[in-house]
């Protein structure tokens, strides 16, 4: 175990997990979110963003080539037939991956290593809790009236809510000299080409990630021929939806988890 990474491999898994936690997410909570994958008979890496580079905008790549070196070892000895799945809560988990999809569009074709996590990927899936977040700057006026569409709240309401919110978050691209980062991430997000399967759980309530954008987000990426599949919620929070609907978050995991592996099998019988 290394600092803000734990492993546990299995001799004979049905995947690979990467689990990425949320911003500030504790070795507990690390725990409690691979226990989602070990239950299911799953070798989990799971890690955190460094809070500090996080917050300082700073590079993440470390963390992620720890990750993918950690994704090798798990997958270079099991059979081919395991895929690998990433789960990402929030914004923290989101742009961990956000590095590692980088790291692996480096290949040239020649690095086995990337080739093994890249094609493994391709027959898994991305699994995103409460994320990933839109990063609005104040200038970024597109849907605003839409964002944040609480059901509990009025119009103007949600629109004073996330006039306040790019407010803050601008004062942070600011402080790091970083004001392209939310339109290159978020465009990262639209165009990843690293898995065609993504799950996305959130919920409108949620006041830390605008579920407006994710519906927007869904929407492009299946008019793009990603196959995604939404659980869109009307209660809970950021982040608190497998304590919320815990029967609906695992039949998620399993269905999804299922639908891998069955890719995965079919790939080694062509």
């Amino acid at each position: 175990m290394s600092n803000r990474i734990l492993t546990t491999f299995l001799e004979e898994p049905r995947a690979v997990s990467i689990v990425l936690g949320h911003l500030g997410a504790s070795n507990a909570t690390l725990e409690r979110y691979s226990q989602l994958y070990l239950n299911r008979n799953c070798s989990v890496i799971a890690a955190a963003s460094p809070p500090l580079r996080f917050m300082l905008n700073q590079s993440l790549r470390p963390t992620a080539q720890e990750i993918v070196n950690h994704a090798v070892t798990a997958l270079r000895d099991v059979s081919p037939k395991v895929p690998l799945v990433i789960h990402s809560f929030s914004n923290g988990g989101a742009l961990l991956l956000e590095q590692i999809e980088l790291i692996l569009s480096e290949d040239d074709g020649s690095q086995e290593d990337l080739q093994l996590v890249s094609s493994r990927l391709q027959k898994g899936y991305q699994f995103f809790d409460s994320c990933p977040c839109y990063i609005r700057t104040i200038w970024d006026t597109s849907r605003l009236t839409a964002s944040f569409p609480n059901p509990k709240m009025s119009s103007v309401g949600r629109t004073i809510y996330a006039l306040s919110a790019s407010s803050s978050l601008t004062l942070w691209c600011t402080f790091t000299l970083s004001w392209h980062r939310p339109q290159q991430f978020w465009q990262r997000m639209v165009n990843s080409q690293a898995c065609n399967f993504q799950i996305y759980m959130y919920t409108t309530t949620d006041m830390a990630s605008d579920a407006n954008a994710v519906d927007q987000l869904v929407e492009t990426r299946r008019s793009m021929g990603i196959d995604c599949t939404a659980y869109r919620y009307n209660d809970s929070n950021h982040c608190r939806l497998d304590k919320d609907h815990p029967e609906e978050y695992g039949k998620a995991i399993d269905d999804a988890l299922a639908a891998a592996v069955q890719r995965a099998n079919d790939s080694t019988q062509d």
